[in-house]
Formats: C-alpha cells, sequence, structure tokens
C-alpha cells in the first residue's frame, strides 16, 4: 500500500503508534537513570558495575542496529516492529521484577536488543508511510518532538515514580505503553508476502562487532580502574581485539555484510562517525558528572535534579535546528568545529563547581553553554557522515552513526568514570572536595576531547562543493534525518547518563 492510498486519519493514526513507541524507548531510558542510586542501594551493585545498566543497553543497541535494519527490510517491517516491542516489554517485567544486579543488567542487554529491532523498523514505516517532501518533514517533526518529550518526561516522571513509589515502576511503566501500541499495530502498513530467496543476515558479523565493543568497554572499564595488570581487563582487551578482527575477515568474505567496505573508503563517513562518538563522550561526560554533583554533593532529590536539566533539554531543541539551516550555508565541516570548540568551552566552565555552588550562577551558565555546542554538533555530525553517501547506503550511513555514539556513549563513560575514580582516591583531603577534583578532571579531558572533534573535522572533512554529487542524496536527506539524530538522539544521550554514586 502507498502514501497515496493511506487516508489521513489513517496516516496520522499510523504515525501516533510510531510515536508511542519512540516515547517509550526515550522515556525508559530516562526513567531508569534517574533511578539508578536507588537501584544500587537495593541491589547492592558497586560504584563500577553499575554503570553497566546505561553500557549494557547502550551497546547492544548499538551493535545490533545495523542488523535490526536489516532483519526489517528483509523480515517485514511491520514484523519486527511487533516482535520488538513484546521482547521489550518482557524485558521490561523480567526488570521491575529483579532481585540482583545481574538480573537488572541481563534485563537492560534485552531490552537494548529490542530496541535495535524496534527503531529501526519504526523509523522506515515513517518515511515509507510519508510521501518525501513537506508530509513527512512534518512526521519527522513530531517523531523528532515525542524523541525530545520522552527524555524531559523521564527525567521527571523517573524521579516521581522513585520517590513516591519504587525504583520498579520505572521500568513497569514500560508495559502499558508497549501493549498499546501492540494492539495498535493492525493499522501499520503490511508488506507484501516475501520470496523465499536465500538471505544472509550476517548475524556473525553483528555476534563479532557488539561482542567486540562488549569486550572492549568491559576491558576499558577494568584496566582504567584496577590498573594494566588486571588479568581481567588485558583478557577481556585481547578478546574484543579478537572479535574486531573476526569482525573485519566475516565483512570481507561475507556476500551482504553489515558494514560494507566501500562506506570506510568515504572520509566523510568515518570524519563524521568519529566525531559522533567523541563528541558522545564528552556529552555524557558533562550530564554524568553534573548529575552526580547536584545529588550527592548539592543534596538535590531525583525530581529536582531531572528538573534541572529541562533549560538545556529546551535550548538543545532550539539550536539544533537553527543548526541545520546553518549548516547549509557554512557546511558540516565548519559548524561542527564551531560546535565542538563550544561544548569543550562549556566543560572547562563547570570547573567552577564547589562543594556548595549556586546553581544559577555556576552550573545554569555552564549548562546553556554545553547545549549550544551539543545542539550545533550533532545535527552538522549528521550531515557529514551521511555526505557523499549513496541513497542505496544512507539506511546503513545511518545505523553506523548510532552505532558510533553508542559505542562513543559507553566506552567514554567506563573511561571518564575510572579516571575520575582514581584522582579522587588519591585526593587529600578526602569528602565532597576530592569527589569534585576527579570530577574536574574528566571535565578537563572532556574538553580536550572536543577541541580533538574539531580538528578532525577541520583536517578529514572535505569543505563543501557547490554542486550536488549525482545520485548522492542532498538536502532532503538531511531534512529526513536531521529531526531524529539532532534533537532526538541528543536528547537520548542527555537522558541514558543519569546520577551515579562516585567511585568509592
Amino acid at each position: 500500500m502507498t502514501a497515496v492510498e493511506l487516508t489521513r486519519f489513517r496516516r496520522n493514526l499510523i504515525l501516533a503508534v510510531l510515536c508511542a513507541a519512540q516515547f517509550m524507548l526515550i522515556l525508559d531510558i530516562a526513567i531508569v537513570n534517574v533511578a539508578l542510586p536507588s537501584m544500587q542501594r537495593t541491589l547492592g551493585f558497586s560504584s563500577e558495575s553499575l554503570q553497566w545498566v546505561v553500557a549494557g543497553y547502550a551497546l547492544t543497541f548499538g551493535g545490533f542496529l545495523m542488523l535490526g535494519g536489516r532483519l526489517a527490510d528483509v523480515v517485514g517491517r511491520r514484523r519486527m516492529f511487533v516482535t520488538g516491542l513484546v521482547l521489550f516489554i518482557a524485558a521490561s517485567m523480567l526488570g521491575g521484577f529483579s532481585q540482583s544486579g545481574g538480573m537488572l543488567i541481563a534485563a537492560r542487554v534485552i531490552q537494548g536488543v529490542a530496541g535495535a529491532l524496534v527503531s529501526p523498523a519504526a523509523l522506515s514505516l515513517l518515511t515509507t508511510t510519508f510521501k518525501e517532501g513537506r508530509e513527512r518533514n512534518r512526521a519527522l517533526g513530531v517523531w523528532s518532538a515525542v524523541a525530545a518529550g520522552g527524555a524531559s518526561a523521564g527525567l521527571i516522571l523517573g524521579g516521581l515514580l522513585t520517590q513516591a513509589l519504587s525504583w520498579r515502576f520505572t521500568l513497569f511503566v514500560n508495559v502499558p505503553l508497549g501493549l498499546a501500541a501492540v494492539l495498535l499495530s493492525p493499522v501499520l502498513p503490511a508488506e507484501p508476502p516475501r520470496q523465499a530467496a536465500k538471505v544472509n543476515l550476517d548475524i556473525p558479523g553483528a555476534v563479532s562487532l557488539t561482542g567486540g565493543i562488549l569486550a572492549l568497554a568491559y576491558g576499558v572499564t577494568e584496566a582504567s580502574g584496577q590498573g594494566l595488570a588486571s588479568t581481567k581487563g588485558l583478557i577481556a582487551l585481547a578478546l574484543s581485539a579478537a572479535l574486531l578482527i573476526a569482525f573485519v575477515v566475516v565483512e570481507k568474505s561475507s556476500p551482504q555484510p553489515l558494514l560494507p567496505g566501500r562506506m570506510l573508503r568515504l572520509r566523510s563517513v568515518v570524519a563524521g562517525n568519529s566525531v559522533a562518538a567523541l563528541v558522545s563522550v564528552v556529552m555524557i561526560g558533562g550530564v554524568f558528572f553534573n548529575s552526580l554533583y547536584l545529588q550527592e554533593i548539592l543534596g538535590y532529590s531525583p525530581i529536582q535534579a531531572g528538573l534541572a536539566w529541562l533549560p538545556q533539554t529546551v535550548l538543545i531543541m532550539v539550536v539544533s535546528n537553527i543548526g541545520a539551516r546553518i549548516a547549509m550555508k557554512l557546511g558540516a565541516r565548519t559548524l561542527i568545529a564551531i560546535g565542538s570548540l563550544v561544548l569543550g568551552a562549556g566543560m572547562l566552565l563547570f570547573l567552577r563547581t564547589a562543594p556548595e555552588s549556586n546553581f544559577v550562577t555556576v552550573l545554569i551558565p555552564a549548562m546553556l553553554v554545553t547545549g549550544i555546542g551539543v545542539g550545533l554538533a550533532f545535527v552538522s555530525v549528521t550531515m557529514a557522515a551521511t555526505a557523499g553517501v549513496p541513497d542505496r547506503d544512507q539506511g546503513i550511513a545511518s545505523g553506523l552513526i548510532g552505532t558510533s555514539q553508542q559505542v562513543g556513549t559507553a566506552v567514554g563513560l567506563a573511561i571518564l568514570v575510572n579516571i575520575a575514580g582514581s584522582v579522587t582516591r588519591v585526593s587529600h583531603p578526602q569528602g565532597a572536595v576530592a569527589v569534585i577534583a576527579g570530577y574536574h578532571q574528566a571535565f578537563v579531558i572532556a574538553a580536550a576531547i572536543s577541541v580533538a572533534a574539531a580538528i578532525i573535522a577541520l583536517i578529514v572533512i572535505k569543505r563543501p562543493s557547490a554542486r550536488p554529487t549525482a545520485g548522492v542524496a542532498q538536502p532532503v536527506l538531511l531534512r529526513r534525518i536531521q529531526p531524529l539524530t539532532a534533537a532526538a538522539q541528543s536528547q537520548l544521550l542527555l537522558a541514558r547518563c543519569g546520577p551515579l554514586i562516585p567511585p568509592d
């Protein structure tokens, strides 16, 4: 059934179902992270292991995102959408009833896999339902607003549910939302019966990539926390290297590789994804440590900490939309550099924090500057990472951006948390001053990473050409992808890193 054949009412109903699923995914990320301190107290997480409630979801989501998109194309978008929703609901129930930290982390890992099935299926259903142009842009605008709203609502609702009921309800809340989307799924367009042709889904590639990333994150955590003499860390890093090498070998021999080699021969794709990973590290570092600061140093409640991030949330939404227009004039190369440097300046402003800092005069300015940097950087990163990519590979390019952001989030978080913890342990006197010293070290490193991102953009990304390349998606592609990645992805990162207890 084509977009023309669908009635306006049904198209709006389809949009509502898809947005409900997206809202659930983003809401869940925000809610869970605000509840992390309560989870730690109930389930006995260590400071190091607690981060895997965050990283477990991020890594599996990013690792399986491209495979999820491939499954949607081969098996059917509606079928994978419903399958992912059912799996997500089951994982939410498992997480809500968890009696141990390991059980909760396992539930989060399953949620990540489920999210990787739902997200690309939902987005492809949206883009195939609404005609390219104004109609699709309007639908994606609603999609983006729902994603940002889910992040903001999650920060607040997570605090309310945790304080009034229990952290378990931050997971149970997904059940009615998911069931509603499943029950309404018959309104979604159904694909025609598939031919029984043999299709290679490149599952070995997806498994080796995700396993390699997971082992890398674990190895970095162990090595940075226990030192290079850590046996577990060295084994994990060696396993990661073996799996990632296996991924390269598998991709070269696969008739339908998860990541075609031609993608990595495009300078803009390599540079754009490198910057996406680096910017994600910086952003998660800022929100992660300042969420800690608000709750553990200034004594904010979960709901107060959630509300504290709303000014930055709104600013990111506004700036990302303005940045899309600026990027069309200046080019992604220049705007990435500007956004990254502004983001780094925001990190340095967080060095003003002290045990009794004023929120309005100290934190708000730093949050707003950081928000401007994020809004400018994310929209231009999306533009760079999809520039020069043929239409047939745009889905892969979009999935690769998400994977880069997720990997940067998880691996970067592991590094920054352990560096901050190491500084805190050797600082004197101990207490709030020592903890803040660790945060400050993380902010300095984050600022340096921002500068590195700007340098990569200026050196590697080519200047924009005056004439479009034939066969390559141009501004309409940016309009199609930008609302999701610039606003929703930045909100997703903002929500993903809730307040954790400082390392012992």
